[in-house]
């Protein structure tokens, strides 16, 4: 899940480049929760909608050059996955890393949440996130039974040319593994109780579409990226 985590990073190193602490403004704002979730569907989603209707983007492109870092899309992703079985020596299909991206996209994309603020003053709100999110036990289990899968599909034949370094036999295997893989990827449900964030949030400049907009935005933008990247397998 490294990429995974690598993609979210990316985004929320962008948000901390494109945003700048603000103090002082009266202006009437977007309200927290609603910019945390329109945060968190681009963080963790990749969904551009909502904050482009949110702050007024002109287009999801506008909200994708502010927001994302380069890296973080899921063509890149297949990229950076085929990258890495390449360097062990794997020449895996490219529908194969596709079908793997497109799972955990989908299995992202199950995610639910719901946003409320706690407390607020005319400096700071507090805004209370709750994720419907998966159970690390289970992404463990389906990641288990594709390994177990595999090796009762290996021969001993097949497990001494893989020794001596046949890397298409190897291969070949690991395409059944990913496809099992996918296979228990998407059926994953996410669990009915809910992981909690609490969000400490400060006004802050946003370039939208060339104008400079004011916004609630996460005070610590890390420690928002570690609570996302810890609840969503919890």
């Amino acid at each position: 899940m490294s990429n995974l985590k690598k993609k979210i990073l990316a985004v929320i190193a962008a948000l901390s480049v494109a945003c700048m602490a603000l103090t002082g403004c009266g202006e009437k704002l977007v309200p927290a929760n609603e910019t945390i979730g329109a945060i968190f569907e681009l963080t963790a989603k990749s969904n551009m909608t909502p904050m482009k209707d949110l702050l007024g983007f002109a287009s999801e492109d506008d909200v994708r050059s502010t927001f994302l870092a380069e890296g973080s899309d899921s063509d890149d992703l297949v990229a950076q996955f085929q990258a890495q079985f390449t360097a062990e020596g794997l020449t895996m299909s490219d529908e194969s890393v596709k079908d793997f991206t497109d799972a955990l996209e989908g299995m992202l994309a199950k995610l639910t949440y719901t946003t409320e603020i706690v407390s607020e003053d005319k400096e700071n709100v507090v805004v209370s996130l709750k994720v419907n999110s998966y159970a690390a036990s289970d992404m463990e289990q389906v990641t288990v039974d594709a390994l177990n899968a595999m090796q009762e599909k290996l021969t001993e034949e097949d497990q001494m040319a893989i020794m001596n370094g046949d890397n298409d036999i190897l291969t070949s295997y690991m395409e059944g593994y990913i496809s099992d893989l996918v296979t228990g990827l998407s059926a994953l449900e996410i669990s009915s109780e809910p992981v909690e964030i609490e969000v400490s949030c400060e006004k802050m400049l946003v370039d939208v579409s060339g104008k400079e907009v004011t916004a609630w935005m996460p005070s610590d933008l890390t420690t928002f990226y570690n609570d996302i990247e810890a609840c969503i397998f919890h």
